[in-house]
């Protein structure tokens, strides 16, 4: 579905919604209305394409793939989490590539008029960093939420309540930091192609001063949520080898146990089966025998527990 909403008396946003893929119908009417190629759109309607910055000189068109959170949060499929919607620029145009779980985005551009100065909303480009901001903070929020997860693992297993659920919870947080690790990073690469284009030293791209500005704040925002994703994943793996470990060493001390078990309480036997045995042995005519084998069993057992303590086994 493809919907024209006027951002301001200059930019026109073409809002390209689909379900799933983009159907045979908006695909033509966006090649002849819009005079957009089978390439863009080919980009645009990928669902695994890598976040990336294309310019197209035979159609003047801009094309950023940026990846963006899926509004369903709750979604079991972590892979899902994190998803690439597409803008493109074409004659004050701008055109947003979205499916069911990414239509927010629109939301975000159309709210950026409250976030822009009036001298500065006639940019195109204005729209689409103020909207990369509102993206950061998306990843910034969700950082913070994995934070809280993490902490409430770490008190549980400071008081020694672990479970099986909690690795489960840990595997999840360790899979989704790598999904928003490699989605921001991707975003970080599209910024900083912009921020190189910008300065005219590889290709042309008209900001003013101002939007330049914008650029590099959203640059430098972007780098702080990729480091706070990073500091969070560390932390992360560090807490599940700490948890490793810990239970590593729970292992360790049952299996130190039970040998020290099974040690002792072999002793008995050993005692008790030499004195069933049909061969003569001392004092095994006496009616007090008995007490002496339990003697020496109590005997064997003191200096074994000693000689183990000795070695600080027990």
């Amino acid at each position: 579905m493809i919907n024209e909403i006027v951002l301001n008396e200059k930019i026109q946003l073409i809002d390209v919604h689909s379900t799933q893929n983009l159907n045979d119908d908006d695909r033509s009417q966006l090649i002849e209305k819009y005079q957009l190629t089978n390439e863009i759109l080919d980009y645009a309607d990928d669902e695994n394409e890598r976040a990336r910055f294309e310019y197209d000189e035979f159609s003047d068109t801009y094309l950023i793939v940026y990846n963006v959170q899926n509004e369903n949060d709750q979604t079991t499929d972590l892979s899902q989490r994190v998803l690439p919607i597409s803008l493109a620029i074409k004659n004050e145009q701008l055109f947003l590539f979205t499916n069911d779980a990414t239509h927010y985005l629109k939301d975000y551009l159309l709210s950026a008029k409250d976030h822009l100065k009036t001298s500065i909303q006639g940019e195109i480009w204005e729209f689409i960093f103020n909207t990369f901001d509102q993206i950061s903070s998306d990843y910034s929020d969700q950082i913070s939420e994995i934070d809280v997860r993490r902490n409430k693992i770490q008190r549980l297993i400071k008081k020694h309540h672990s479970s099986e659920s909690q690795i489960l919870d840990l595997a999840d947080l360790e899979d989704l930091t790598t999904y928003l690790n490699t989605a921001i990073n991707g975003n970080l690469t599209v910024v900083k192609q912009l921020e190189l284009i910008s300065s005219g030293n590889v290709q042309s791209l008209h900001l003013s001063k101002t939007t330049r500005e914008h650029l590099h704040d959203s640059l430098i925002e972007i780098e702080q949520i990729k480091n706070q994703a990073d500091l969070s994943s560390d932390i992360i793996d560090r807490i599940s080898n700490t948890y490793n470990n810990i239970l590593n060493n729970r292992t360790n001390t049952t299996m130190k146990v039970l040998t020290i078990y099974t040690i002792v309480l072999s002793i008995p036997t050993i005692v008790s089966g030499f004195y069933g045995m049909n061969m003569k042995l001392p004092i095994a005519d006496q009616k007090w025998s008995w007490v002496f084998s339990l003697i020496i069993t109590i005997i064997i057992i003191l200096v074994i527990l000693w000689d183990l303590h000795r070695r600080d086994s027990l």
